[in-house]
């Protein structure tokens, strides 16, 4: 079966009238692009599955670690869905998980011949109506003078990205369809990375040339002498602090950092005492023993072309 490509995959709908709420939004965009006008990377990047029925794709799940941990679930998702279409897809379906969760444990590249960046039935496979791929996700963050940009006034709480549209002609306002120019042709800097992962970088510019943003996701990260390194991280900002409290109550008494004594029974009861704060008053920087902790926003970015959502690269095989 044939499937539609991605209309308006290289398009920026700008719209300069929004309604009251999106209006507030847009307006910190853009205070904030001002505040912290640099863009860095965040880690490696983030795996996870889409689906395009008719025209229009979705994301199914995000947060996977590699191409690998994508397909399996992927393929977790076939055999649930499985059961609610005709025998013939149903076999289908499960057939398509079996083929998944094979390749997935043989952990081979995800690259054949004449398969572009990754190979039908490994990165992509499709039943009935349906089409399926695994797609990569950037994530990155705007740095100023102080630090990482943090959480924003206007983010919510909105959960695990599920049913998400990847819609690349869908109204945006002008600080988002500025930072979407901005991201266009972005390629790691030299000496930033391997030269192999610099030209998969710049091919995909061409083959993916379009950047859709999908909802932020939040880190907790600490300030090292001017070095700031995540911590732990949540889908929203309080889901975040919950981490970082979860972080000091529990999981701190059990990784030390590098080079650092472990702490006293003094120090983790000030720890404690944070967690408390946390809990009580919110807020988006935190102080304890000496140690300061943000709540960051990660700019989540995937890139489109004529034929839908980027799937992995080949070097994405080897993470």
């Amino acid at each position: 079966m044939s499937f539609e490509g991605m209309p308006g995959h290289d398009l920026i709908n700008v719209v300069r009238e929004l309604e009251p709420v999106a209006a507030v939004r847009d307006q910190e965009a853009a205070e904030r692009r001002r505040a912290y006008p640099e863009i860095v990377g965040v880690g490696p990047p983030e795996f996870g599955c889409a689906e395009q029925a008719g025209g229009g794709w979705r994301i199914l799940s995000l947060g996977a670690l590699d191409p690998g941990e994508a397909r399996v679930d992927l393929a977790v998702h076939l055999r649930g869905i499985a059961a609610d279409h005709e025998p013939a897809v149903h076999k289908e379906m499960l057939l398509l998980a079996d083929a998944l969760e094979e390749a997935a444990l043989e952990g081979a590249p995800g690259a054949g011949e004449g398969a572009g960046q990754g190979a039908p039935g490994r990165n992509e496979c499709a039943a009935g109506p349906l089409r399926f791929r695994v797609v990569r996700v950037l994530g990155l963050a705007r740095f100023g003078g102080d630090g990482p940009e943090p959480a924003r006034v206007t983010d919510g709480e909105d959960g695990p990205l599920l049913d998400h549209p990847i819609d690349p002609a869908a109204p945006v306002g002008p600080a988002d369809a500025a930072l979407r120019q901005e991201l266009l042709s972005a390629v790691p800097a030299a000496g930033t990375v391997p030269d192999e992962q610099r030209h998969e970088a710049a091919a995909a510019v061409k083959e993916y040339p379009g950047v859709v943003l999908l909802p932020p996701d939040f880190t907790v990260m600490e300030d090292r002498d001017d070095q700031w390194r995540p911590i732990t991280g949540g889908t929203g900002p309080q889901d975040a602090r919950d981490s970082l409290a979860h972080y000091f109550r529990a999981l701190l008494p059990l990784d030390t950092p590098e080079g650092c004594a472990p702490p006293s029974p003094g120090e983790l009861a000030e720890y404690a005492r944070a967690a408390d704060r946390i809990d009580a008053d919110g807020g988006i920087e935190f102080v304890a023993c000496g140690r300061r902790f943000r709540i960051v926003r990660v700019i989540r970015m995937i890139r489109v072309g004529p034929d839908g959502p980027e799937p992995p690269r080949r070097s994405d095989e080897d993470l």
